[in-house]
């Protein structure tokens, strides 16, 4: 399957992937069990 911007599933994954590592050094402090739950729920879409 390709994504809007030409990204096929993988490669949306790591860019998103990439996303949440940048989102961790300015959320508060989160469990990270919780944010890997929320990265699983933002690419399964």
């Amino acid at each position: 399957m390709i994504f809007p911007g030409g990204h096929d599933a993988v490669q949306l994954r790591i860019v998103r992937w990439d996303a949440l590592e940048e989102a961790v050094k300015i959320l508060p402090p989160t469990p990270p069990t919780e944010l890997f739950e929320r990265f699983l729920h933002w690419t399964d879409r």
